[in-house]
């Protein structure tokens, strides 16, 4: 298996993977945009950040965040534009939602009001709570995936195919969780199943966890 320090980069018609190779900043940023153009209206980010202007502001710092994470602890997949893309926490590494805040949240303190990073780590550490009773060793994690709001929703499905076929291939599992009840059809379509679910505690949104187990592949 390859090292998990990698970006892998997709071409966006057949997300036909080209070799392991560093997200340059640029890239990085502009993922970042992508990310929170797509998920602004997400129900998780509305209760975290529920005044519009401040999400619209706070949102791809997050997502650099989390960019910058999974660069270091899985995997980003992009389109060969940048105008999508999916983040993966590898199976080897050891990093939850709830090591990640307390990591990287001290460099936001002065960008958000305490209530909204209270709200964050409310949503973080049930996530985390939930994901620890669902599955336990090596798996791949789907942090975050999304396509250009204005690009065909399900065309989002080329960017989760290459590390499905190496979990595969290595017979792991892939996790997701999702907020979004419309998105459950969208991840069944890939072989995702409801594993389990869970309320944000406070007046946050309900959500879905799902689980992909590895698929054998098809004989011709």
């Amino acid at each position: 298996m390859r090292g998990e320090k990698s970006c892998s980069v997709g071409i966006e018609a057949g997300i036909a993977t080209g070799p392991a190779i560093p997200t340059e900043p640029t890239q990085a940023d502009g993922l970042a945009s992508v990310l929170s153009r797509a998920h602004y209206d997400a129900p998780q980010f509305r209760y975290m950040i529920p005044d519009e202007r401040a999400r619209l502001r706070l949102l791809p710092a997050l997502f650099s965040i989390a960019i910058r994470a999974c660069q270091v602890h899985g995997e980003v997949q992009t389109t060969h534009k940048g105008d999508g893309g999916a983040l993966w926490i590898g199976p080897r590494a050891q990093l939850t939602i709830g090591h990640l805040m307390r990591t990287e949240f001290p460099s936001l303190r002065f960008q958000w009001e305490w209530a909204s990073l209270r709200r964050c780590i409310n949503v973080g550490l049930q996530l985390d709570k939930v994901h620890e009773r669902l599955i336990r060793g090596p798996h791949w994690r789907l942090l975050a995936q999304a396509l250009e709001p204005t690009k065909p929703k399900e065309n989002a499905g080329k960017l989760l195919e290459p590390v499905h076929s190496r979990a595969d291939s290595d017979g792991l599992p892939c996790y997701v969780e999702t907020f979004n009840e419309s998105d459950l059809a969208f991840y069944k379509r890939h072989g995702f199943r409801i594993g389990g679910g869970g309320n944000i505690p406070r007046g946050g949104p309900d959500f879905w966890a799902m689980i992909r187990a590895p698929q054998a592949a098809s004989l011709k």
